[in-house]
């Protein structure tokens, strides 16, 4: 039974960097005593399978930049409107360059949509399609 407990202890010591040793007080253990710990562990609690993946947010190249920076148009055909008090800072992206989008907390604008160059966000809704210059902007709510 020493020789299974031995391989465990080694697992401990090579599962956990020098920070968590000494932190846990693993390193003051004598083999025997981390292989125990670590039996009594493996009988009583799960691995982790790893750290949930977090996936990455859906990204698209910056096709179009339309009614200075009031909508863009993505590679992937989606076309948004910027939220006005945003435009100032669509307004400077240019193509090409990738935009993820996330959800927001806006109701009105219910995604944040970002520049992965410069990390700059603004917040966005969806639009079917981008309305002539002279419908489109005399609808959208005035700069403040």
């Amino acid at each position: 039974m020493i020789v299974p407990l031995l391989l465990v202890a080694a697992a401990l010591q090579t599962e956990m960097t020098p920070q968590e040793r000494k932190r846990t007080g693993i390193y003051k253990l004598g083999q025997k005593e981390q292989g125990a710990l670590q039996s009594w562990i493996e009988a009583n609690y799960t691995a982790k399978t790893g750290a949930p993946k977090q996936e990455a947010p859906p990204k698209s190249l910056l096709e179009e930049n339309l009614h200075s920076g009031s909508y863009i148009r993505l590679k992937d055909g989606s076309t948004w409107e910027i939220h006005p008090d945003d435009t100032p800072i669509t307004q400077s992206w240019i193509t090409p360059v990738d935009i993820s989008y996330t959800p927001s907390n806006d109701p009105a604008y219910p995604y944040a949509l970002t520049n992965t160059l410069t990390q700059s966000s603004v917040r966005a809704k969806k639009v079917g399609k981008v309305p002539s210059i002279n419908e489109g902007l005399k609808e959208r709510a005035p700069l403040k």
